[in-house]
């Protein structure tokens, strides 16, 4: 019997509801809270036959490890300091509303949603008469798009990738050139820099012409490609040190002579092997450990209308309770 599982990046969905327009309740802002659930009914209107599956975020502190400048910019400002602790103090009743609604809950407290994502498209996709949809404003989880597996942001109805659509939406022919061509560019929402100096543009174009980067080193160590010019150049690179870092231990020239400067810094072989390896470790989800079961919480569906309704009195949602019987049967299974 084919099960119906739509996953949820709930931060994804959180902290894009936590930047509409500003709801109350006293001094508490409510609008992540009123604009999650809102928006997780709509998607169980849309797939009705779907059960939805809520992930959160822990912290995979091996990707800080890796590469410490990881999600550095989610603290840069006072407006985004301010933003992160009213989210965490709407945490508990979003909760308790999706719990309410019948909604099951899992965080694994050292990975990411991105990483449950991945774990259960590989354990569920494995049955092809299993469909998953994956709900998150996220482009990575676009990786995990195979035959029974499509993704959407919520944000907006065009942003929708399956199998048939996938090289039309996606400038790809697979996931893993997807993959690839993401870790290429770097997500400047997570402060991973790109490889070699491709940009959007370049990256799906580099990747179509090779299939691979690996595809591409082996054309260029058995002689069958010469790499062309500098970005292909240090592709290959795997020097240790960035290239302002490389200057400073090379280079002693003058350091107002720029022609001499820009002569030296065209030494520089690169560091793409270097941070291809790294940036893949950071953002493949194809293939992803299992989450341990003594550091994983799980929220079990209780659904309940009245202590729902209850919750939406703590936090003022008047206008879900003047239609609750209408709100609430989406989540009636």
């Amino acid at each position: 019997m084919a099960n119906y599982t739509l996953l949820v990046d709930g931060n994804s969905l959180g902290y894009a509801s936590q930047q509409a327009m500003r709801l109350t309740c006293g001094v508490m802002e409510t609008q992540a809270a009123y604009g999650i659930i809102k928006t997780l009914r709509q998607a169980m209107i849309e797939t009705p036959d779907y059960n939805p599956f809520v992930l959160w975020d822990g912290r995979a502190d091996w990707r800080f490890a890796l590469h410490p400048e990881y999600k550095s910019n989610r603290k840069d400002t006072p407006e985004k300091v301010a933003m992160k602790a009213s989210y965490a103090q709407q945490k508990p009743f979003i909760e308790r509303l999706l719990q309410y609604l019948g909604v099951r809950q899992m965080t694994s407290y050292k990975q990411e949603a991105d990483d449950l994502a991945g774990y259960f498209v590989q354990k569920l996709s494995a049955d092809p008469s299993n469909m998953v949809g994956l709900l998150s404003g996220d482009g990575d989880w676009i990786q995990l798009v195979r035959k029974n597996v499509w993704w959407k942001d919520p944000r907006d109805d065009a942003k929708f990738v399956n199998a048939a659509n996938f090289y039309d939406k996606t400038g790809c022919k697979t996931p893993m050139e997807y993959l690839e061509t993401k870790i290429l560019t770097g997500d400047t929402s997570d402060c991973i820099g790109g490889v070699g100096g491709l940009g959007e543009k370049n990256a799906p174009q580099f990747i179509a012409e090779f299939g691979s980067m690996r595809e591409f080193w082996r054309r260029c160590a058995t002689g069958e490609h010469k790499p062309k010019g500098k970005i292909q150049q240090r592709l290959l690179g795997t020097c240790e040190h960035d290239l302002d870092a490389y200057m400073a231990a090379t280079y002693s020239g003058d350091q107002d002579d720029t022609r001499a400067w820009t002569k030296h810094a065209a030494t520089w072989p690169g560091q793409g092997r270097l941070i291809y390896k790294r940036n893949f470790q950071l953002m493949q989800l194809l293939r992803v450990e299992p989450p341990n079961k003594s550091e994983t919480r799980i929220i079990a569906p209780a659904f309940d209308k009245n202590l729902f309704a209850e919750v939406c009195e703590e936090l003022a949602f008047s206008s879900i309770l003047k239609n609750l019987d209408e709100f609430v049967k989406p989540f009636q299974k």
